[in-house]
């Protein structure tokens, strides 16, 4: 009887921690070490041009996914060359950074459901890099936590991020104009 009673009040427990295990996982992208390299959009083009959606829009990926293939890579290479802030070195310090930035994100930001490039915070940090500051608020707004993001540059501007599920699936509430502005200013 004693047992039972144990087993009564541990199982919910157990059963409690194990979901909110499950909630809080992130979906886990698997990167490989060359990412970002000619050498990796060789053999993954078609998912290395899509990782250019913040960067290119839809007829510019589409050009790049539409060249011949023995002219794929060199498609790529010539997108990424009108891009390199200094020509006189061999790498692409632009492309190192962005594809650097969709790492961090896909170790930092992703849910349950979604790598961590496609979600909100994702794609402010892949677009603007590291924010000057961080605020996080937890347990904030009814009950769900809140993440303020603070850059300096071009002016002094907020971002705030919502958890409305609780589960680490943040959203940008700031309006869409204003991170245009934000993005493409």
């Amino acid at each position: 009887m004693r047992r039972l009673a144990v087993i009564l009040i541990a199982l919910p427990l157990a059963l409690s921690l194990i979901v909110t295990g499950l909630l809080q996982a992130r979906k886990k992208v698997v990167m490989p070490d060359n990412f970002g390299t000619s050498e990796w959009a060789a053999a993954n083009y078609k998912e290395a041009v899509g990782c250019l959606k913040y960067l290119a829009d839809n007829d510019v990926r589409q050009e790049l996914l539409s060249a011949p293939g023995n002219l794929k890579l060199e498609a790529w290479e010539e997108f990424w060359e009108e891009r390199d802030p200094l020509s006189s070195t061999s790498e692409n310090e632009f492309r190192d950074q962005y594809f650097a930035r969709i790492r961090y994100a896909n170790e930092n930001f992703g849910t349950i459901l979604q790598p961590g490039w496609l979600t909100e915070r994702g794609e402010v940090w892949i677009r603007l890099g590291e924010p000057n500051t961080i605020e996080k608020f937890t347990m904030r707004a009814g009950g769900k936590d809140l993440e303020v993001w603070n850059y300096w540059v071009p002016r002094n501007v907020y971002l705030v991020f919502l958890d409305r599920t609780g589960v680490g699936d943040f959203y940008l509430l700031n309006t869409s104009e204003m991170l245009d502005e934000v993005f493409f200013r």
